[in-house]
């Protein structure tokens, strides 16, 4: 149940949220004594940005180092016209099956971008089209970029993604107006320098467009931070992709480079696509609160395991009265913080969040009187936690318990417990469900004894 702990002090340095504190009583756990209830967050949101970048960064490495090399038997060269077209179309068929509109416009405009290299720039020598085409490319792209990234996800056979499909349908109609109006003026603004500086000669996009490219990569950058989101992350190495597409980074002389424009715009493509994946397997295996994996990963875990397994099933302590009275946010924020701790369990267990305030850690390979003594370490880890509630940022609708308040009566002091059942893998024939039943009955036990504890 949740309680003031004892001898706590009122004038501690408190890292604080905008609803509730915490600070660590017993373990230093972030070399200054202190420990956020968004911990979780806090701790892992940095592994988890360096993550979503890993895979974009990683295709775009590869790329870099395949650049101007030829990688296909020339019994294979037709993949070289037809390739981008069957990625382009893959991507936005997957991106139109998972609902993930923002990543089917952002293909759709690179589709729209390398129909117009086929048509125009790939034919043209030079004259009015051609600059005007290459221009537009060079900024509408990474706008769109910058666009979709910037917005939230709504889909794409609605009628938020027909308005969505108007800005493109808006940038081609502009584009083909400059052209149909030998509009030479408009065209020649679009190449006029922004900048003047020597390191700026090598880049042979028009400074229009250098400036939305780092526009796109940063707003895609800054949301993938904020969002945590793979697909953002894509979409900020796609943009940088594009830019070399269009800067044709091994013929300098040329406008373009039409075999880097292929390639380059392909794998911005294939960047974007994979993210979709990526992003559509961790909407489905892992619980969006706490970042934990979820029941699926759970259960294909254990499917995957021939050996002998130990199950812990934890549950927090009264915590549906914990939510009625503290109100759902506060309730999310503690879901966080055991969530949290039980992500770094020892003994090699692995923290499944199960549904609710229920939670499962898998021990593969592991008896149960090995690991009983990490679950007993963690329960008493978690309950020496020490959380202040601010008075102010509550609901008025919400009663305070007398027995959490301090003296000054402005804040609530409370803790946290759980209680864990532990049950093993015995016989191979013995099903993982029949061990989830054993673990369940075990944390039954747990709570009629009087909860905050460990039983077997």
């Amino acid at each position: 149940m949740p309680r003031m702990p004892e001898g706590h002090d009122d004038n501690a340095e408190l890292t604080r949220t905008s609803r509730i504190y915490h600070r660590e009583g017993t373990t230093d756990l972030v070399s200054r004594n202190e420990f956020l209830v968004d911990e979780f967050v806090t701790y892992t949101a940095i592994g988890k940005v360096v993550g979503n970048f890993a895979m974009p960064l990683s295709l775009w490495g590869i790329a870099l180092l395949l650049a101007g090399n030829p990688i296909l038997p020339d019994s294979l060269s037709g993949l070289r016209i037809h390739g981008p077209y069957l990625v382009l179309t893959s991507g936005l068929l997957l991106s139109l099956a998972f609902r993930r509109g923002r990543a089917f416009f952002v293909l759709l405009s690179l589709t729209v971008a390398y129909c117009a290299f086929l048509f125009f720039l790939e034919r043209e020598n030079a004259g009015l089209i051609l600059r005007t085409v290459y221009a537009s490319l060079c900024i509408f792209v990474p706008l769109n970029i910058a666009i979709f990234a910037f917005l939230r996800e709504r889909g794409a056979l609605n009628a938020p993604g027909l308005r969505r499909l108007s800005l493109i349908l808006i940038e081609v109609g502009a584009m083909a107006a400059i052209m149909l109006s030998d509009a030479a003026e408009f065209t020649d603004v679009l190449y006029r320098p922004i900048f003047e500086h020597a390191l700026l000669a090598g880049i042979l996009i028009p400074q229009t467009g250098v400036v939305c490219t780092v526009v796109a990569v940063t707003v895609a950058v800054v949301c993938a931070v904020i969002r945590g989101s793979v697909i953002d992350a894509a979409f900020a190495t796609a943009a940088a992709s594009f830019a070399l597409a269009c800067n044709g980074l091994l013929s300098p002389d040329a406008l373009v480079s039409p075999g880097e424009f292929v390639w380059f715009c392909t794998i911005a493509a294939v960047i974007v696509s994979v993210a979709v994946v990526q992003d559509s397997h961790h909407m489905a295996f892992y619980d969006e609160l706490t970042g934990l994996p979820g029941r699926r990963a759970l259960n294909q875990h254990l499917a995957s395991l021939d050996g002998n397994f130990t199950l812990a099933m934890v549950d927090i302590d009264h915590f549906k009265a914990f939510n009625d009275t503290w109100g759902h946010d506060v309730g999310d924020q503690v879901l966080k913080l055991v969530a949290a701790r039980l992500k770094r369990v020892g003994g090699g267990g692995t923290a499944y969040r199960y549904g609710g305030e229920e939670f499962t850690i898998l021990f593969p390979g592991r008896r149960a009187f090995n690991v009983t003594q990490h679950v007993e370490s963690l329960r008493r880890k978690i309950e020496s936690y020490k959380l202040m509630l601010r008075e102010r940022g509550r609901s008025r609708k919400l009663k305070p318990v007398g027995l959490l308040s301090n003296a000054s009566g402005a804040n609530k002091w409370i803790s946290v417990t759980i209680s864990a059942g532990i049950a093993e893998r015995r016989q191979r024939l013995d099903m993982p469900e029949v061990v989830l039943a054993a673990a369940d009955k075990a944390l039954y036990r747990a709570k009629s004894g009087g909860r905050n504890r460990v039983s077997r």
